[in-house]
C-alpha cells in the first residue's frame, strides 16, 4: 500500500510540475497589424474573428511557438503563418482578431476559423485547403465565393441571404449551409465531396466523381453528372 501511495504521489507531482511548466510558457501576444479586410490562417489551432471599430490581433500559446509565427499584411490580407515546423508538431495557437469588416477568409492546413459575429458584406470569399474547418454564423452578402480543396469543411451555421454563390469542391470536402438562402448558385464538385444548400431560383451543378449536391428549395435545375454522383432535392 505504501509503495502504491508513493508511486501515486510521484505521478501526481510529475503532472503538477508539467502543468506548471506549460502554464509558465503560455502567454498572450498582441501584434501591431492593421489595414486588412481579408485573413489567411495557416497554422494549427483556432482563429476567432469578431467585428469592431479598431483592429486587434491577439495570439495565445506556447511562448517559443508564438515567437516563430508570422503576422503580416500584404495587399489588404493578413497572413498568419509559420515557415519552420521543426520541433512544433503538436503545438497549437489561439488567435483572436477584431476588425471593422471582412471580405475574405482562408484556412490552410488543419486549423479551424470561425467568424463569431454576423457577417454583412458585398462580396465574401471563403476557402479551405487541407483538412481545416471554417465556420460562419449569420451571413448576408451580394456575392459568395467558396472553395474547398482537400477534406476540409465550410459550415454556415446560422441564417442569412446571398444573391449569387459559387461553390467549388475538389476532393472529399463538405459545404453545409441549409439555412443560408441563396438566390442563384453555381456548384462544382470533383471527387467525393458533398454540398448541402438552400437555393431559391436557379441551381447549376456540375459533378465529376462520387460527389453529391443536396438542395432545399424549388430552383430551376441545370445538372450535369459524370460518375456516380447525384444532384437531388432533400
Amino acid at each position: 500500500m505504501k509503495k502504491l501511495t508513493s508511486a501515486a504521489v510521484t505521478v501526481l507531482l510529475a503532472i503538477i510540475s508539467t502543468a506548471f511548466i506549460y502554464g509558465q510558457s503560455t502567454e498572450k501576444e498582441t501584434r501591431n497589424v492593421t489595414g486588412f479586410t481579408k485573413v489567411s490562417f495557416g497554422v494549427p489551432g483556432n482563429l476567432y474573428i469578431r467585428f469592431g471599430s479598431e483592429y486587434q490581433v491577439v495570439l495565445e500559446g506556447d511562448k517559443e511557438f508564438l515567437a516563430d509565427i508570422e503576422t503580416e499584411v500584404s495587399g489588404g490580407r493578413l497572413v498568419i503563418k509559420k515557415d519552420n515546423w521543426t520541433g512544433y508538431n503538436n503545438k497549437k495557437v489561439i488567435v483572436n482578431i477584431t476588425m471593422p469588416s471582412i471580405e475574405g477568409l482562408g484556412v490552410s492546413g488543419s486549423g479551424q476559423a470561425e467568424i463569431t459575429d454576423a457577417v454583412k458584406a458585398e462580396d465574401l470569399g471563403l476557402s479551405v485547403s487541407g483538412s481545416g474547418k471554417l465556420l460562419i454564423n449569420e451571413l448576408t452578402a451580394e456575392n459568395l465565393d467558396c472553395g474547398i480543396s482537400g477534406s476540409g469543411d465550410i459550415i454556415i451555421k446560422g441564417t442569412g441571404n446571398v444573391n449569387e454563390a459559387e461553390l467549388s469542391i475538389s476532393g472529399s470536402g463538405n459545404y453545409s449551409g441549409e439555412s443560408l438562402k441563396i438566390k442563384s448558385a453555381e456548384i462544382s464538385i470533383s471527387g467525393s465531396g458533398s454540398c448541402q444548400c438552400n437555393v431559391a431560383e436557379t441551381l447549376e451543378a456540375r459533378v465529376s466523381g462520387s460527389g453529391n449536391v443536396t438542395y432545399i428549395g424549388n430552383p430551376r435545375i441545370d445538372a450535369r453528372v459524370s460518375g456516380s454522383g447525384r444532384v437531388r432535392s432533400k
